[in-house]
């Protein structure tokens, strides 16, 4: 299984390849810098924060169609070679490179810049928790405990052959691994003679994995943004997402070092971008969340609005500290060094969640209980 740096990410794949081993798909291109967070305001209640979530929505589905686009032409340069990998890549090589660099930006909108800018509110309240199950956070069945629950995911290629059935998410066990080469059973290897024509790959996507993932993905998306629209958010839920939802960081320090360290727990997953990227996202949706209703909450607590204000600014501070330092190590931070930094996170969110349970009391709200599966 591949695992890639952010730093120095081309000249390593070459030395990968010159040294044999498996280089995937992950190598075509270095990761985007896709670091820039919206810059979250205050006020508007509810109705500011579907708003933002809406828009958000709105592109990912947008990208969510293209990646439809994207990989029913990849399915066709594949047909038109007859099915055969190697000779897909004899003849259409630089075609089918550029359409995975295409997918893999897809992805970048609908999933690193998109879903997790939202999580925090989607897996946050009742109507939406579903959709995060599915595509985001859902384990295997065979993983599943009542804290992690398995995704429902039955993944079936156009001619009805079982791809997946209850083994994981779409974000993170079908479409990442099978877009940055991370999973054998979703790639097809290539003889010398075809990888040579599409250096510095071994291997190509399964043309029937993609399309089938990218309609399921399309679809799901779409489905998400119907549920969006109709939801009326409540204060109550809006508080409850943010109790339920803030103390989830420490854990995305787990994912992250398993990245790194741990490829047998990471299974090929959180490739696509650092983890430290999906931090940002979800803490940042939360922000956004938290500031929309501190107005209301200033009227009958000014100094618990200012503290919760603080307290949101410090956590994004402390993850844009974590960033910056993972950028500086040139990726050689280690695993001991990402333990102590999840045990500040949790210091972090454990002296906020109190306060956010106070505002949901100075409000007079009714917490909504965490969120389940339907």
């Amino acid at each position: 299984m591949l695992r890639i740096s952010h730093f120095r990410f081309l000249q390593r794949c070459r030395r990968l390849a010159a040294s044999g081993a498996l280089v995937g798909v992950a190598c075509l291109v270095p990761f985007a810098d896709v670091r820039a967070a919206t810059t979250p305001g205050e006020g508007g209640g509810p109705a500011a924060i579907k708003s933002y979530l809406l828009g958000k929505l709105q592109s990912m589905a947008g990208a969510g169609h293209d990646f439809v686009s994207h990989a029913d032409a990849y399915q066709k340069l594949v047909d038109a070679s007859g099915g055969d990998y190697n000779r897909a890549a004899l003849e259409h090589g630089a075609e089918l490179q550029a359409l995975i660099v295409k997918m893999q930006g897809d992805y970048r909108v609908y999933h690193n810049n998109g879903y997790e800018t939202v999580e925090g509110i989607v897996a946050g309240t009742k109507a939406m928790v579903d959709f995060d199950t599915y595509l985001d956070a859902g384990v295997p069945k065979a993983e599943a405990s009542t804290d992690s629950p398995y995704s429902p995911l039955v993944l079936k290629s156009r001619d009805g052959k079982i791809i997946s059935d209850r083994n994981g998410n779409l974000f993170h066990y079908i479409i990442e691994p099978t877009l940055w080469g991370t999973k054998e059973t979703y790639l097809r290897r290539l003889s010398v003679e075809a990888a040579a024509s599409v250096k510095p790959l071994t291997v190509l996507p399964r043309a029937e994995v993609l399309t089938a993932a990218a309609a399921d993905c399309a679809r799901k998306l779409d489905d998400l943004l119907g549920v969006a629209t109709r939801w009326q958010p409540t204060l109550d839920e809006c508080v409850g997402a943010l109790v339920w939802m803030t103390p989830t960081l420490n854990g995305y320090f787990d994912d992250w070092r398993d990245s790194r360290y741990n490829p047998q727990a990471s299974l090929g997953r959180y490739v696509a971008e650092s983890r430290v990227l999906d931090m940002r996202g979800i803490m940042s949706s939360l922000q956004i969340v938290c500031n929309a209703i501190l107005p209301e909450l200033n009227k009958k607590d000014p100094a618990l609005a200012a503290r919760l204000k603080s307290e949101y600014a410090d956590i994004m501070n402390f993850i844009a500290r974590v960033d910056e330092r993972e950028r500086r190590s040139g990726g050689k931070i280690t695993a001991a060094q990402i333990e102590e930094l999840a045990h500040q996170a949790k210091s972090l969110t454990d002296q906020l969640s109190p306060h956010l349970r106070q505002m949901a009391a100075v409000l007079n709200l009714h917490l909504p209980p965490k969120p389940t599966l339907a």
